[in-house]
């Protein structure tokens, strides 16, 4: 998928945008996995997060072969936080979309009937550091700046939460691939796991001078299965090849540096050193 941006009155934001997530086409049952690649990123939602606490919705294509049919509305503005909305998280499996502000304030937002609204609200008054739904999309990952992480389904139950006492502040989470771990970045440079059921496994210092930004896996069983090239939209093809790699961690460090990983134990990590911050 790529932006194109014009320059031009019409195209202008009234206020800064934070955030952005981007999901694209999901299969409406089992018997259309895996998708066409080609198909997936040729159209999908645009959610973005702005200074004013508005939650924009857009409707994305990039279709050049052939007309489709578009949405009967593909443009939202999703209003209820009072302050900055700085993180936006698409559930795909759920079709559900979480956006939290500046205040702490998290919403769940679920489209019905070509509408959007609320579904869920949390609220702990502290600040969040990251929101990650799990890859099968049936559970959330909260952490807050203030060391307390919370895990809960998508239907809003909590099933655990943990106060971490630490001197710096935690900066991001993830699930782990098969989603029955949880990996949370801090300020100082290190690497907290803990279990599906919260139980503490390891504590790493990965960087004694650089905070942890983000962290991100990458996996061939993410990837939507490609297939061949022709324009028509049957998804009768062979099945996909099993693939034998094995996943990547990427941890990326306030200095620019980024650590490519086999896991957060990786004892000789690949070391980038892009020089951006």
């Amino acid at each position: 998928m790529f932006a194109a941006v014009e320059h031009g009155p019409v195209l202008c934001s009234d206020s800064n945008i934070l955030c952005l997530s981007w999901k694209g086409r999901v299969p409406k049952s089992e018997k259309e996995k895996p998708v066409c690649r080609k198909r997936y990123y040729e159209e999908g939602w645009l959610a973005t997060g702005n200074g004013r606490g508005v939650v924009g919705v857009t409707f994305t294509s990039s279709h050049r072969r052939r007309d489709r049919t578009t949405p009967q509305r593909i443009n939202f503005n999703l209003r209820g936080h009072n302050s900055e909305v700085v993180l936006v998280r698409w559930n795909e499996p759920f079709q559900k979309l979480a956006t939290c502000d500046t205040d702490g304030g998290i919403f769940v937002w679920i489209q019905y009937e070509g509408r959007w609204s609320v579904e869920l609200v949390n609220d702990r008054g502290a600040q969040v550091s990251d929101f990650t739904w799990s890859h099968d999309g049936a559970q959330a990952l909260i952490s807050y700046r203030d060391g307390f992480v919370l895990v809960g389904s998508v239907s809003g139950q909590r099933h655990w939460s943990s106060e971490i006492n630490l001197e710096s502040q935690i900066t991001c989470g993830i699930w782990t691939p098969d989603d029955q771990q949880v990996l949370f970045g801090t300020a100082d440079g290190q690497v907290i796991v803990m279990d599906c059921h919260g139980r503490m496994l390891a504590h790493i210092l990965l960087h004694e001078s650089d905070g942890i930004v983000c962290m991100s896996w990458n996996y061939p069983n993410f990837l939507v299965e490609d297939r061949s090239e022709s324009d028509t939209d049957s998804d009768d093809y062979p099945p996909p090849k099993v693939h034998n790699l094995k996943p990547l961690l990427t941890v990326s460090f306030t200095s620019g540096d980024i650590s490519l990983m086999n896991n957060y134990d990786d004892l000789s990590p690949t070391l980038i050193r892009t020089r951006l911050k």
